[in-house]
């Protein structure tokens, strides 16, 4: 007779196809059209990292290393098909201000829609650029030259993102020194309040590595010569990538 006495249900812990992976987060990660460019454009740019690498280390291309890098720049043709509707959200960030924080000042909210009106000229004529590079029989037009005019717009809003975050980095270390030197808070509030201005301004220190690995790639893309070799393109594009969606899935609720 077992006269052992019944314990707790055991539960048995949900499984993924990858170990610690959350494919259910995942998959809501994923549902933001948004965020499954992140993940494209990761994979876009680790394939052509990948392979120049092989084609470095083998000192020449091999059927590989040329069919990663075919693939990496067929992704990223693809997700020209995403900024369709860009040029609507440059114009509704434009009217309504989403584009700004809660706490930018005047200065910072002419930045932002200075930042609307670089992404109004670039969105169009990266779709006229994708129509050329499809159907270049379609509109006859220079895609090319096209391409390089959107990259300079693109220029723009990151020499721009980067001097906003700058003043907004300066503006919480302000706020920062304002809340040590305070006395009429308990230490648990001046902690909290600290911890969510250091989470935030350590977002802003992410999307500046961000815009530093764009900043050289758009100049790039903006001169008809180029500026720096392919491989270092896709290696900064790669970096920002990987920072951009892994931001994107820490922050993800």
């Amino acid at each position: 007779m077992n006269t052992t006495a019944p314990g707790p249900p055991v539960t048995t812990p949900k499984c993924s196809v990858v170990p610690c992976f959350d494919v259910d987060k995942f998959v809501r990660f994923t549902a933001s059209s948004v965020r499954a460019d992140k993940v494209s454009k990761t994979i876009g740019y680790g394939l052509g990292s990948l392979g120049h690498v092989l084609a470095i280390t083998q000192r020449k291309d091999s059927d590989v290393s040329t069919g990663l890098k075919k693939l990496s720049s067929n992704i990223s043709m693809a997700r020209y098909v995403v900024r369709f509707t860009g040029a609507l959200e440059s114009y509704e960030a434009l009217k309504n201000g989403s584009w700004c924080y809660g706490d930018d000042d005047d200065h910072l909210r002419m930045i932002v829609k200075l930042q609307a009106y670089s992404m109004l000229v670039y969105y169009p004529l990266e779709n006229l650029s994708y129509v050329g590079y499809i159907a270049p029989k379609l509109l006859n037009i220079d895609a090319d030259k096209i391409s390089r005019q959107s990259c300079l717009a693109w220029t723009l809003y990151v020499g721009l993102d980067i001097y906003a975050n700058q003043l907004r980095i300066k503006a919480l270390n302000e706020k920062e020194k304002q809340l040590l030197a305070q006395t009429d808070l308990s230490a648990t509030e001046k902690q909290a309040l600290l911890t969510t201005l250091r989470k935030r301004r350590s977002e802003l220190y992410y999307i500046q590595l961000r815009n530093a690995c764009y900043f050289p790639t758009c100049l790039h893309w903006s001169l008809k010569n180029g500026l720096i070799p392919d491989w270092s393109v896709q290696f900064l594009c790669f970096t920002e990538a990987l920072v951009g969606v892994w931001r994107a899935w820490v922050n993800l609720a």
